[in-house]
């Protein structure tokens, strides 16, 4: 399990609970030597007992000797770099899946894209992506929901869906990696414009409104990248979006109503030392949506938001006032 923030450890409890040896790798020898000495990882996900079958350890050459499955779960950003460390170190037998939620910025490249650039064509169309509604902070305690796991291949995507399904953990399987990926990164979109219609006191209806038109503009990005309009409506897609924009765990819906309440981006992502992903996301999801010709309306409204400086009232107001038409989704 590679990266020891709140979803890799989570996802390291996951599976040593179905009696799994887990070595759980941290970029930091400290908090490595804190994990195994407390069985705890305050500092991510606190009050989650980790069982004894979980070992830390800040050498990626331990973690990877003899592994069979590699779980890479970094923040969008740290992806490419921790695949390129990785590369020489497995054997191209082993099952490779990434549970990161966004787009590499500059490229574009959905992260399945990222990682089998850089473990080579031994593994091309063979990289796995776990998604859907999965707050570490529940899954970590073992509270019921389901996931996804999409791959090209579709025993590698099997062989997952057995190694990660539990009583209360249930994964489903889907060959639209470009959908399930796509989505991923998208619904932190939507969970900072939810957080910004909870932010200025508006109710169920805006927000039930503003995240019903958001889906409808991203069907039109995903099946114009290649994606399927199903994935949208299933659990990576609506199942995702449902979560982060009514989460009292989601980053991305508290970065929202902190900007609703009138707090400067700049200040708000310097008060928490965790990753905010629907800020680069809004970048890359604009970039992508520029390259397909798809309309994104509120995905542009909101990059206007956040890097112009547009007042979130400013912003509601054009999207009501645009020009009346169909509630035609494609």
């Amino acid at each position: 399990m590679l990266n020891a923030g709140g979803w890799g450890t989570a996802l390291a409890v996951l599976l040593a609970g179905q009696g799994y040896s887990v070595v759980l790798w941290a970029r930091r020898p400290e908090l490595a030597a804190r994990i195994d000495r407390e069985r705890c990882n305050a500092e991510y996900l606190p009050n989650v007992p980790i069982p004894i079958p979980v070992r830390a350890t800040a050498s990626l050459e331990a973690a990877l000797d003899s592994a069979q499955v590699v779980v890479l779960a970094p923040i969008s950003s740290a992806l490419r770099e921790l695949a390129r460390r990785v590369a020489p170190l497995i054997a191209p037998d082993v099952l490779v899946v990434h549970g990161t939620k966004g787009l590499e910025l500059g490229t574009w490249l959905r992260g399945s894209q990222v990682v089998e650039a850089e473990l080579g064509p031994r593994f091309a169309g063979r990289v796995a992506a776990l998604s859907g509604p999965t707050h570490a902070e529940e899954v970590g305690r073992g509270i019921p929901t389901a996931a996804v796991i999409a791959c090209a291949d579709p025993e590698r995507a099997e062989a997952l869906q057995r190694l990660f399904t539990t009583p209360s953990f249930r994964v489903y399987t889907n060959p639209d990696i470009v959908g399930v990926e796509l989505c991923g990164a998208a619904k932190n979109v939507i969970g900072i414009a939810a957080g910004i219609s909870d932010g200025l006191g508006y109710g169920d209806n805006a927000k039930a409104a503003l995240t019903t038109r958001f889906i409808a503009e991203l069907a039109r990005l995903v099946q114009a990248c290649g994606g399927c309009l199903t994935t949208v409506v299933g659990l990576a897609g609506i199942g995702d979006i449902l979560a982060t924009t009514t989460s009292r765990h989601s980053r991305n819906r508290w970065c929202g109503e902190q900007l609703g309440r009138g707090r400067p981006l700049a200040e708000v992502l310097a008060s928490t030392r965790m990753v905010v992903e629907g800020v680069p996301a809004t970048r890359a999801v604009l970039a992508l949506a520029e390259r397909a010709g798809v309309e994104m309306p509120i995905t542009q409204q909101m990059g206007d938001i956040l890097f112009a400086g547009r007042p979130p009232l400013a912003a509601l107001a054009e999207l009501m006032t645009r020009q009346m038409t169909a509630e035609a989704w494609l």
